[in-house]
This record gives structure tokens, sequence and C-alpha cells, in this order.
């Protein structure tokens, strides 16, 4: 049997805060030289149009507006699944969303982060998502979070018990807590047993709380791809169903769980 195997880029880029038509230009831009290195999904950090803000619910899209338009504009002329995030417009409150959008511009999966960041107020400003998003690109079943996400095990436990062979993890992750950030990443992949990539915010001129840190861990805990500064950087990985399989069947961890003794997700 030909074993699967599904290449990611992740976009380790600064964004222009409150640009969003500038931002998504660059973004068609990096989307293309992806492509050229053979990505099939493309995955941008967190709020790359608008900039990550606690409390920013400018610019929010109800989902038709023209941020998501312009996301399906860079899947279209890439020619690849693009992973962008936005400010989702609701009856209520602004939701952080990550949404997945296929070569030909329709959306196949969206997620609303469920772990709001209240240290930083975020949930004084946006309503909490209550769902997981799963995808599926060439037989490789994803999974999705959004940066304060990697804190919470039990979400990445979540995705595994759904048959998830790797979760991505848009991000603006502080250069102060960039440790935790590569923490998390290693410790989500290795106890579930599945690769996560964690696409950071790029340090730069506009960015002085980001300094990337970008990677991408395999289901035996080991970094495959990282970038290798703050700057912009283009960090690509095979996404390979038969680490998976190894991995756990080297290893039947999900066998051993006592789900008796403690609550499941």
């Amino acid at each position: 049997m030909r074993e699967v195997s599904v290449r990611i880029c992740c976009v380790q880029i600064e964004s222009v805060p409150g640009k969003p038509e500038q931002n998504l230009v660059r973004a068609k831009k990096y989307a293309m030289k992806a492509r050229e290195r053979g990505a099939h999904l493309v995955i941008f950090p967190e709020q790359y149009p608008t900039g990550w803000d606690p409390h920013g619910t400018d610019f929010t899209d109800d989902g038709s507006g023209a941020i998501c338009a312009g996301w399906a504009a860079v899947a279209v002329a890439a020619g690849v699944h693009v992973l962008g995030s936005y400010r989702k417009k609701t009856e209520s409150m602004s939701q952080n969303v990550a949404a997945v959008f296929a070569p030909d511009g329709t959306r196949i999966a969206e997620y609303a982060k469920i772990h709001l960041f209240s240290p930083g107020g975020e949930d004084v400003s946006f309503l909490p998502g209550n769902e997981l998003a799963l995808f599926t690109i060439g037989g490789v079943r994803f999974g999705i979070g959004i940066c304060y996400d990697l804190r919470f095990a039990d979400l990445f436990c979540a995705y595994a018990r759904a048959g998830c062979d790797a979760v991505v993890v848009p991000a603006a992750w502080p250069c102060a807590r960039l440790k935790h950030f590569d923490l998390f990443l290693h410790a989500r992949a290795l106890e579930n047993q599945m690769f996560v990539a964690g696409v950071n915010t790029a340090g730069g001129r506009t960015s002085e709380v980001n300094c990337g840190g970008t990677t991408v861990v395999d289901p035996w805990g080991e970094t495959v791809a990282r970038a290798e500064d703050a700057g912009t950087a283009l960090v690509c990985a095979d996404i390979d169903l038969a680490a998976v399989r190894e991995a756990r069947s080297a290893f039947p961890v999900r066998a051993d769980r006592r789900d008796d003794l403690y609550p499941s997700l």
C-alpha cells in the first residue's frame, strides 16, 4: 500500500497592523513560493491580516466579506489549500477564527478559538468557540488549534481521539514565553503521537513582542523543521502517515489510558 504524505508550509511572517489588504497581497506571494516548494497546505500565523490584538475587533468579517474573499483568492492564485485567520462577526461578539480554503476557493473547515487568552483580556472582547474543526487533505486528517490552545492538553487529546494525524496551530506567541511555545509543541505531538505544527508571527519592524520559533514536530516528539531565526521564513515539512502509524503501533498509549479514572474528551 502506498504511504500517504502531505507537505505543509508554515509562513512565519509579520503583519502590518490594520492593513489587511496589504497583508493579503503578501500572503499570496508567500503562498505561491510555498507551492513552488511542493506545498499542499500553506498556514499563516494567528490574525495575520490585521495583526493580533486581544481587544482588536475592527475589520470583522461575517464569513462573506473582503478578508475571507482575500484568503480564498490566495488559495486560488497559488493552487493550494490555505489556512488563514480572521475576526469573525457574530450577532453578539467577534470570534478569533481560523479557516481552511481549498484550491478552488471553497471553505472546507473553520475553527473558532476555544481557549481565549484571559491574561491579555481576549475573553473580554471575543466569544469562545465550542467545537473542534477537522479537515482532510490527501488522506491526512488535520485538526486546528490557535495559539493559547496549546496550553490545554485535552484539546489535542480530543483531536487524537477523533482520528487526527496532525494539528496545525497558528499563533502570535510572545518572545517572553517562546520556550513555552516550543515545549508545548513537542509535548502535544509526543503525548498524542501526531504531527503538530506551530506557526508563529515573525519579529520585525512592527512587531516588538514576537520572534518566530515556527516549528513542526513529529509523532516521536522530534523537530522535523524549524525557522532558523525570528525573521520571515517558509518552514516546510512532510506529514507522513507511516510515521504516525509506526509511533502508535510501537507505543500503544491510547489503549493504555485509564478513562475510568479521569474524564476523557
